[in-house]
């Protein structure tokens, strides 16, 4: 099977349609400033498996609240819209998936092992900062599900160079395909509706030609310093790569140096993110 053209791949899978209908329907109406709780509520509903998933996370040691949620109304007021929406899209995206064999449990577990990374990594960078890095880490390699989903045996090359010759995902996919996951991961989201600083972490997480210091909005920059960071300490414990790393040098990492993380505190991270990773992995299947 040859790879579509970057174009004909965004205007496959960018119609919102290849999204779960409850998730179209959340971001449907979150962009409704009139938006309610019961509106949220009615709608999340109505996939009670859906719901049950998003209690499951929200009851995690994640969020870390005081008291058990016992419905989906006490969540909703608890974390608020935001964050509900970022539990209902990190729940709804792997059913993206069109199948789930080696390479496919390979993408999702690095996709967890990112949130849960970028969430903790923000700790201390505001709620609004955590939300987003969530987000981002969940969804940044975004890219590579589309491409795998349209063009599974060029993928398989791609993740062949990866894995057995360590050639990193970019250069890889570049030869393949023409193109890499970043921009069809941001081109699909913008498509979707997306808010602009998503797509700008699907299409930065890299940091390829895009220095920190250039981006002038402090939310944007903290963001995707924690999703690039949260990538790499994936690289270190070995979460979607066929072995742990620890050739990674994570305090030289510009991510790493402008959050002003240590290499002792990162160290006391990456045991934290491994223990989370492992405790809480289970609550997104």
């Amino acid at each position: 099977m040859s790879a579509l053209t970057k174009d004909d791949l965004i205007k496959k899978v960018g119609d919102l349609k290849v999204l779960p209908f409850v998730a179209r329907k959340v971001l449907e109406t979150l962009n409704d400033e009139n938006c309610s709780i019961d509106d949220l509520n009615d709608i999340i509903e109505k996939d009670q498996t859906l719901a049950a998933r998003v209690l499951k996370i929200s009851n995690s040691a994640l969020y870390g609240l005081r008291h058990e949620v016992t419905s989906l109304r006490q969540a909703i007021l608890l974390l608020g819209f935001k964050t509900i929406r970022s539990l209902v899209l990190s729940v709804s995206t792997r059913a993206l998936y069109k199948n789930f064999g080696m390479t496919e449990k390979i993408l999702w577990d690095h996709s967890i092992g990112a949130a849960i990374s970028a969430k903790i990594i923000s700790t201390g960078l505001g709620s609004e900062v955590g939300e987003v890095a969530f987000i981002g880490g969940l969804m940044h390699d975004l890219g590579k599900v589309v491409m795998n989903n349209e063009s599974p045996d060029v993928f398989a090359e791609v993740m062949m160079k990866i894995y057995n010759e360590g050639v990193d995902s970019i250069t890889a996919e570049e030869e393949a395909y023409g193109y890499n996951h970043a921009e069809i991961g941001a081109r699909v989201t913008e498509k979707w509706g997306f808010s602009p600083l998503l797509v700008n972490i699907l299409e930065n997480h890299h940091l390829r030609n895009y220095k920190l210091e250039d981006i002038k909005d402090p939310l944007t920059i903290k963001s995707i310093a924690c999703v690039n960071l949260a990538d790499h300490v994936c690289k270190v414990l070995g979460i979607g790569y066929r072995n742990p790393d620890e050739t990674v040098e994570l305090h030289k990492l510009p991510s790493a140096v402008f959050l002003g993380l240590s290499k002792d505190r990162l160290n006391n991270l990456v045991v934290k993110i491994n223990e989370t990773y492992n405790n809480e992995k289970a609550i997104f299947e």
